[in-house]
């Protein structure tokens, strides 16, 4: 396809969470500029995409909503390589992800405004910002509520984001706050309070049977937003005086920017689409015998993310009924009939309600891999809503060991969760193709400090996993390490440990002055005018939550500090 003359006053890279809500921020302002987003990937407008049952399968089983990613081999984890899924087309990662709404702690913000010295990060802005997203659905079946209830007026009411909580929740699943009350874990009401220590449950990107994802924002466009699908993009053009003018796609075309050109393709793909564009480390530029137009060492430096390892419990039979349902291809197929006729039935419940909780830890604080981190990081961490490992159940059983799954079988799978890594990696290019996957090296295992907590949390998971009220009805405990000392679970973890794709931080944001910054608190890449990042690549923290929520605070907010830079709003 040739070239192209199209010129529009905002090119925005990429319709992720940040990418969609910043596109559409923009062109719904009062002023109406013309925006056109970029999407490598299709609409994803399948009903079959949108099932909300379907949340832990959708990303392997529709390669086209899949970029497929693998990491470099691992050096702490034995060479594994290990699953790097990030969404493709309308929605980005939201259409292919596990729909957990989880925002963090207060503290994380607060330490995120510090870090870039922007109160716009504060938590008592963030937690207002949440509220224009999302139309949070507060309604809890009576017999939770004990446990789980969130206040209606701590959520938006209004958002395109629309979340709830499964009408039915999947049986055995209020044992485990049983259970995290039995063995001291504690529960939590609200988990999305700020506060989140203790068992708690997020709401889900689900309504009214259908799966909710960032393409809530690009409902109605109006005439002035231009969407364009199965656009990938080669790289961002710059003048010589370092002004970014537009962008150039893999198959030829070109598109001017008259104001500016917005990079929201993801914390993998932005630092790569940066380096093809020749801005980066120069080493690593030249290695691929592309021109340094503006030499920025910290593209694609500083990769985090929450890396998780797991345990089953083998439960009685009538303890649940996912292995019986899946494995009645009649009831799979009525169930199927059922939700594409009128959104209802099993499809909205099952795996659809999943405890989540975040927890501190008293042997993480007292051992020497705490002590040894910078006292800036151990106050951080003591803080009172700051958690050190997170512990989800109801999830597949993704950790069994030699056991087979019997048609018959009743289960309860349960994964461990690090917070707070302080193991960085990096992304680098393999080549100049920009068709050629980027290497991506996330170092997990490489820090002490991530190593205690994995084993340290690992403890308490098996712990809440053999809690009275759920072991009268356990058959076996599956999936474990030979033995529960340090040495085994690390061993056993290295083997099998596994990503929740929340990697972040790649081109990251600081205050004036701050070396190892990539861009500023609104989003501008320094030296480089018309220029700007919108997505996780600019998170100067892994805050302690799932990342999407994460990812549309990112795109909210630079709408909002667009919006009145430009003075859109007049």
């Amino acid at each position: 396809m040739g070239s192209t003359e199209e010129e529009y006053d905002f090119i925005v890279v990429g319709a992720g969470p940040s990418g969609s809500v910043l596109a559409s921020g923009l062109a719904r302002s009062a002023q109406k500029p013309s925006v056109l987003l970029l999407e490598a990937g299709g609409d994803n407008k399948n009903a079959e995409y949108l099932v909300p049952a379907d949340r832990f399968a959708l990303a392997f089983s529709q390669p086209s909503l899949n970029w497929g990613y693998k990491t470099a081999p691992q050096k702490h984890l034995k060479g594994q390589q290990i699953d790097y899924s990030r969404g493709k087309g309308l929605g980005g990662s939201t259409a292919i992800n596990f729909s957990c709404w989880i925002v963090g702690a207060d503290e994380d913000f607060n330490e995120w405004a510090r870090k870039v010295d922007d109160t716009a990060w504060e938590w008592k802005e963030v937690k207002e910002r949440f509220k224009r997203i999302v139309t949070y659905h507060t309604e809890i079946p009576e017999e939770h509520r004990k446990f789980i209830e969130p206040k209606v007026e701590d959520h938006g009411v209004n958002g395109p984001l629309h979340l709830t909580y499964a009408d039915t929740w999947e049986k055995g699943v209020g044992d485990v706050f049983v259970a995290a009350e039995e063995v001291g874990l504690g529960t939590v009401k609200d988990v999305n309070s700020g506060k989140p220590i203790g068992m708690g449950m997020g709401a889900t990107c689900m309504y009214k049977g259908v799966r909710t994802t960032a393409a809530s924002f690009l409902e109605d466009v109006p005439p002035n937003l231009t969407i364009k699908t199965h656009s990938p993009i080669a790289k961002v053009m710059l003048s010589s005086s370092k002004v970014a003018t537009g962008i150039q796609t893999i198959d030829g075309r070109t598109y001017h920017a008259k104001k500016e050109v917005v990079l929201s393709a993801g914390a993998l793909n932005t630092p790569q689409i940066l380096m093809l564009s020749g801005i980066g480390p120069s080493d690593e530029l030249a290695k691929h015998k592309i021109p340094v137009l503006h030499e920025m060492p910290e593209v694609g430096l500083n990769l985090q993310d929450h890396a998780f390892c797991g345990a089953t419990l083998i439960t009685k039979p009538g303890t649940e009924g996912r292995m019986v349902f899946e494995n009645d291809a009649d009831a799979v197929k009525a169930a199927r009939a059922q939700h594409a006729k009128d959104k209802t039935g099993i499809l909205n419940s099952l795996y659809c309600s999943i405890p989540m909780g975040y927890f501190q830890n008293d042997a993480i604080m007292a051992s020497e891999e705490f002590a040894a981190l910078d006292p800036y990081d151990q106050k951080h961490l003591k803080k009172p809503t700051v958690p050190h490992y997170e512990i989800a159940t109801h999830v597949p059983p993704l950790y069994i060991g030699d056991y087979q799954l019997q048609p018959t079988d009743c289960y309860l799978s349960c994964l461990n969760f690090i917070m707070n890594p302080h193991g960085t990696g990096t992304v680098t290019l393999a080549s100049s193709n920009p068709e050629d996957a980027p290497i991506i090296d996330p170092n997990f295992g490489s820090h002490p400090y991530d190593r205690r907590v994995m084993i340290e949390g690992y403890r308490k998971m098996i712990d809440l996993l053999q809690a009275p009220v759920l072991k009268k009805d356990t058959v076996k405990l599956v999936g474990l390490p030979k033995g529960m000392s340090d040495e085994e679970i690390w061993e056993y973890c290295s083997e099998t440990m596994g990503s929740s794709w929340h990697m972040c931080s790649t081109v990251r944001m600081g205050k004036s002055g701050d070396k190892g910054a990539c861009v500023d608190t609104d989003f501008r890449l320094n030296g480089v005018k018309g220029l700007r990042v919108v997505d996780l690549s600019v998170i100067p923290l892994l805050p302690n939550n799932h990342t999407q929520s994460i990812a549309y605070l990112v795109g909210q907010t630079a709408a909002e500090k667009m919006i009145a830079e430009y003075r859109l709003d007049k």
